[in-house]
């Protein structure tokens, strides 16, 4: 065996069982808050042209993005960043809406870090952008998305630290936070003249959300009134992003216990002599709600019994 063939490259991994389970959870809970509050799932491509990150006018986009040469001698990139792409689709398609939008995505992202940076350069997303909406109600009301979310995953010890790039923000920014008072989530956040962003596309309130067990932000968003103009309409917007690996890594070392809701697994044992009604048991079982799965009689060995055992697994014969 070419044990060279069972590792990844530096900066990716693999996510299975449990952790994979937990990451579900978490994302499945943040898409439910998100929808309920009007926002609308999209799916923007992996790749992208070169150019719709790298003329924002960031080193960080200039110099750690993943670049290819398609056929025709395009320059493409692995998408760093889900923002662009999505002002790319705004622009696109929903031009001639003069309403607000509001979006969600979920997936990877790429950046081509060095190899001794220490950090991810494939990192799990989700984000929220609510377009087309100028007023300091949207910015509360991202930031009430983002301390929602966190709070019903089990993580309370968190902080936003906010700031603006505007040249007035602090007045607009206590506005935002009364209106998180309102709700009782205005204790989170904290307004913090240190906060900066790489990303040069940010114009107003810029934030970062910190916890204990992570060396970096588990959330960053803010408000990027000129971006969608750089692809055609001008028009104000504010976001977030989620990063999930680095949450998911937030609980795990906070020892936060996730009650996941799932279905219990049963393990229904055939044998050549009584397979289709073994089937039409399992079959019977799913229609319940059972997560089920066939296994043959000679594979239910001692191990596997002790696997059931300890994992809370039925077996039915």
């Amino acid at each position: 065996m070419n044990l060279s063939l069972l590792h990844t490259p530096d900066g990716v991994r693999d996510f299975y069982g449990t952790e994979l389970d937990i990451k579900n959870y978490i994302m499945n809970k943040f898409e439910n808050n998100i929808k309920q509050y009007g926002y609308d799932e999209i799916q923007t491509p992996a790749l992208e042209f070169l150019k719709v990150f790298s003329e924002l006018e960031s080193d960080e986009y200039e110099n750690k993005t993943f670049r290819f040469i398609d056929r025709d001698g395009q320059t493409l990139a692995l998408r760093p960043d889900y923002t662009p792409s999505v002002a790319r689709i705004a622009a696109k398609y929903f031009s001639d809406e003069n309403y607000p939008l509001r979006f969600y995505y979920k997936g990877n992202a790429f950046w081509n870090k060095g190899l001794y940076e220490g950090k991810a350069i494939e990192e799990t997303q989700m984000g929220i952008e609510l377009l087309k909406d100028d007023t300091y109600v949207a910015d509360a009301e991202v930031l009430s998305i983002v301390i929602e979310n966190l709070k019903m995953i089990g993580l309370e010890d968190f902080k936003i630290c906010v700031w603006s790039k505007e040249a007035n923000g602090e007045m607009r920014l206590e506005k935002i936070k009364n209106l998180l008072a309102n709700k009782s989530l205005d204790s989170y956040v904290t307004i913090d003249p240190s906060i900066d962003s790489s990303y040069q596309y940010y114009t107003g309130m810029i934030f970062k959300v910190y916890t204990y067990g992570v060396g970096d932000c588990i959330c960053k968003g803010g408000r990027y009134n000129t971006l969608l103009g750089r692809f055609g309409e001008d028009a104000p917007a504010v976001g977030c992003v989620f990063k999930i690996d680095d949450i998911l890594q937030s609980i795990r070392r906070q020892k936060i216990n996730l009650a996941q809701e799932k279905p219990l697994k049963t393990f229904v044992v055939y044998n050549d002599g009584n397979v289709n009604e073994q089937i039409e048991l399992a079959d019977k079982l799913r229609k319940d709600g059972a997560n089920c799965s066939l296994i043959k009689d000679d594979l239910v060995t001692d191990s596997f019994n002790t696997l059931c055992n300890e994992n809370g697994y039925i077996i039915v014969k």
